[in-house]
């Protein structure tokens, strides 16, 4: 795992500015994920958390050899019931990053989760969390969690609550255990757990 440079950060993979990135991150902080979920069945919180994970996948890089070829896409999986379905997934319609158009399914049990460049774990799936996280050990796949010790275990990235407000946490041991490179704004943003914790 390396820390994109300054003038990378600039732009931003896929042209989106650090900027943008930062105002987008203080609005969605400033939601009240709680209430908005009680408005609809799609739940508000959910298209928080895809933007969440839209803007990871903006700033964050994975090796060239990642995908089959320049179109091909950027696949977010999600373990378990599946919450970006109707208006919340649409919002994504024709979004790329990094090039690469992005694509949102359920992972089943039988699919390879190293096919998968973003990987969504639904709380409640612990068992599955943590054999996927034993498999994915070491691979370039960016695993995002919504429970309790989620990265302590080994999961990259866990979006948490605190006061109200959507954060998020990163396991940077794990992270450096991969050839993801992980733009040093996204790291200040985060709370950072497990070894290589910062000072």
């Amino acid at each position: 795992m390396r820390l994109r440079t300054r003038k990378a950060e600039r732009r931003g993979p896929g042209g989106a500015s650090g900027t943008l990135f930062g105002a987008l991150l203080c609005l969605l902080a400033l939601v009240q994920p709680h209430r908005a979920a009680a408005q609809s069945d799609d739940g508000a919180e959910y298209k928080v958390k895809l933007a969440f994970l839209y803007n990871f996948a903006q700033f964050i890089q994975w090796p060239a050899d990642t995908f089959s070829g320049p179109s091909a896409p950027l696949t977010m999986c999600v373990v378990g019931q599946d919450p970006f379905k109707g208006e919340i997934g649409q919002s994504l319609r024709g979004r790329m990053a990094a090039g690469h158009p992005i694509e949102i399914r359920r992972l089943k049990p039988n699919d390879d989760p190293k096919a998968c460049q973003i990987i969504f774990v639904r709380a409640g799936e612990k068992k599955a969390a943590a054999e996927m996280l034993a498999a994915l050990r070491g691979s370039n796949t960016l695993t995002v969690g919504e429970s309790k010790g989620f990265a302590q275990t080994g999961g990259l990235i866990n979006l948490t609550l605190d006061e109200d407000k959507l954060r998020f946490e990163i396991n940077l041991a794990a992270a450096m255990q991969t050839r993801l490179k992980i733009s040093s704004k996204v790291l200040a943003l985060a709370r950072i757990v497990g070894q290589g914790q910062k000072p």
